[in-house]
């Protein structure tokens, strides 16, 4: 291109897209060059540690350990000859084994029995979380069964105040044997109150319960179990299955 010729003219702009298209197809052509390299140094690798020596006897191993010994074989041979059978267990009762020990091969850097310490150590381990486990279980439910029974308790010894207050009254009993005997009412003396509470703590619930079973079936020959006044002390002995709840 001349010096006369204008810049903006048709064949100067023609040239700089021939330049431009043309580096753009070598940028192209490296990187397809480059990805190819890339693979064929990957195809390579896997090629050279397929025939790795050690890739060769990994194969070899498992080859030989997946396959029976032959007849061929020395120590099968002098098998043989001391009367052993293919399919039959070694030894005089031939109850020996049939198959030859397992091969288990090292393929880690730590010490010879190493792993052996590390697989008890962990057994040990799991073993102590389980019987962490269960013994957590074990209190778990002790403890429901325990707030259970506690409940139950309390619901016959509420029972047991409520009917033991009324049959008392029919007998124009004006006041409780003990305080406890009937369920609680507001005072107004505090004092009364405070001696009232003292009494009721010397007890636990289980204790009150069964002092004031005796009462009820003594006095007035009612079970709250059955939720029935027998006649007699004979008629409460002969219908009544028993003096708890258990019995029931």
């Amino acid at each position: 291109m001349s010096d006369e010729e204008d810049y903006m003219s048709d064949k100067f702009l023609q040239g700089i897209e021939k330049c431009t298209s043309s580096s753009l197809l070598y940028r192209h052509a490296d990187k397809r060059n480059f990805e190819l390299l890339k693979k064929k140094s990957e195809i390579d690798a896997k090629l050279k540690e397929k025939h790795s020596i050690k890739h060769i006897e990994e194969e070899k191993r498992e080859a030989g350990l997946s396959s029976a010994i032959t007849s061929s074989n020395k120590g099968f041979e002098m098998l043989m000859k001391m009367g052993y059978k293919p399919g039959q267990g070694i030894g005089k009762t031939e109850s020996g084994r049939t198959e030859p020990i397992g091969l288990e091969v090292k393929l880690g850097r730590q010490g010879l029995g190493k792993e052996i310490k590390k697989k008890e150590r962990k057994n040990k381990d799991n073993t102590f979380h389980d019987k962490l486990d269960n013994k957590n279980m074990k209190d778990f439910r002790g403890r429901i069964a325990q707030k259970r029974t506690e409940q139950l308790l309390k619901v016959d010894l509420y029972k047991s105040q409520k009917i033991c207050e009324q049959l008392d009254t029919q007998q124009k009993i004006e006041k409780p044997i003990e305080p406890w005997y009937w369920l609680p009412k507001d005072t107004e003396n505090s004092s009364e109150e405070s001696s009232t509470e003292e009494d009721d703590e010397s007890f636990s619930v289980d204790e009150k319960l069964e002092i004031l079973t005796k009462y009820l079936r003594e006095k007035h020959f009612y079970c709250i179990w059955c939720g029935v006044a027998y006649h007699d002390e004979d008629d409460l002995r002969d219908n009544c299955a028993g003096n708890t709840r258990n019995d029931h």
